[in-house]
């Protein structure tokens, strides 16, 4: 699908309530491309996320977060060149992705035997693909005395960097997944953790601190609350496995999924997957002024063909709002020669009933410049279907309407530039 993307100067004028005229000249985007669209409930904040349609670098973010207004909410990807996933969530309006300090935690890089980031000792642990709790590499060690002396595997990490330094006063939580092989009676695995200020003195320290085994299944071990001081710039993280002073001790166990981690971990409030629907679309869209009704207009028509009084469906709050055209629309406007476009203010526009079978719509004419004029009507408020090009007469009829029916619709005045 071809993409349109391009910046219009308008000339928008709205009536705020009570009704009094503006004339404003804002900028507008007409765009097309695909929309992600999806049932949104108060409380919540909603995140589209996109990814490839084949593999996956990841999931990218698709805007900030909308907020949710128990109807349905939508985000524009105007970048469709490359067939796309996507994804949205729903959250807590407080909540924060848990993120950890930790690089490499989860082994995925480093050479045959050593993981980057990581530094071992003694009898070290080992980069191996025989395990993974997740991804492909794990840190393999195994011990086995082979008379009364003890053996001994280390494995650390100091935690300073660009994106990784530890941040004083900020409360953290240690996790990381270990499967045991095996244990005999001796056998010792433990974790450490170090704050550091900035010259690298140690300014806290957590005592080594066993940690228990348990053979043939991957088991979480997770240390929260651990709050960093207030001069706390880095950390060192230790993990020790070691066997006692007794003839043919042994232990044997997989590390993998190493974080420090901040913000949510609780799992009850961790975001969730939600039904969404795309469609091919395009729309036009301007900011709002607070307070301010905007066209299209609703108007009603009744089994016996009367009119009801119309109805606006746009009231501006400051933000963003904009109306779903079809793609040949957007097309035709990008297309034209223009200078500029303008949404006409309802109060430049009066309608009458045309017989049973159509609204005939007048506006006043703008004045000083060469104006075609443009009518977009549909039967649903956020998509305008159809157009009707009046020239540069100031008027048309919006034919076949049927009793029972609502129609919605706005005007354009569209300034050629030839």
């Amino acid at each position: 699908m071809k993409v349109f993307s391009v910046s219009i100067a308008i000339v928008i004028q709205a009536i705020p309530v009570p009704i009094a005229l503006c004339d404003d000249v804002i900028p507008i985007s007409v765009e097309s491309g695909m929309e992600v669209s999806w049932q949104s409930s108060v409380g919540f904040h909603y995140l589209v996320q996109y990814a490839k349609a084949v593999d996956s670098e990841g999931w990218k973010d698709l805007g900030p977060r909308v907020s949710g207004n128990d109807a349905r909410r939508s985000i524009l990807d105007p970048n469709t060149g490359i067939a796309r996933r996507y994804r949205v969530l729903q959250m807590f309006p407080d909540f924060v992705p848990a993120s950890s300090a930790v690089a490499n935690g989860g082994f995925e890089e480093g050479d045959v035997s050593f993981a980057k980031s990581w530094t071992g000792e003694a009898n070290p642990p080992i980069r191996t693909t025989q395990e993974a709790r997740s991804g492909s590499f794990s840190m393999h060690c195994k011990l086995a005395n082979t008379g009364p002396q003890p053996q001994e595997g280390r494995l650390s990490q100091r935690i300073r960097g660009a994106g990784s330094m530890i941040e004083g006063g900020k409360v953290y939580t240690l996790s990381f997944w270990t499967k045991n092989v095996s244990a005999g009676p001796s056998y010792v695995q433990q974790y450490h953790l170090e704050w550091l200020g900035e010259a690298g003195e140690i300014l806290a320290a957590e005592n080594y601190v066993n940690f228990p085994s348990h053979p043939g299944e991957w088991k979480r071990h997770m240390i929260p609350g651990l709050r960093a001081p207030g001069a706390a710039v880095a950390a060192v993280i230790r993990f020790r496995f070691v066997t006692g002073a007794i003839e043919e001790a042994y232990g044997e166990v997989y590390l993998d999924d190493v974080s420090l981690e901040t913000g949510d971990i609780d799992p009850a409030r961790q975001p969730r997957f939600i039904k969404v629907e795309t469609n091919p679309a395009s729309r036009i869209s301007w900011v709002t002024r607070r307070n301010w009704v905007y066209l299209p207009f609703e108007v009603a028509i009744d089994a016996s063909g009367g009119r009801s009084s119309l109805k606006p469906v746009i009231t501006g709050d400051g933000g963003q709002v904009s109306i779903e055209v079809p793609q040949a629309i957007a097309a035709n406007l990008l297309g034209s020669s223009m200078l500029g476009i303008s949404l006409l203010s309802p109060g430049d526009l009066s309608v009458k009933q045309e017989g049973r079978s159509g609204l005939s719509l007048n506006w006043e004419k703008v004045e000083g410049k060469r104006v075609s004029y443009m009518i977009l009507h549909g039967d649903r408020p956020g998509l305008l279907s159809h157009s009707i090009d009046t020239g540069e007469v100031p008027s048309g009829v919006i034919g076949a309407v049927e009793a029972g029916s609502t129609i919605y619709f706005a005007v354009l005045a569209i300034e050629s530039g030839e």
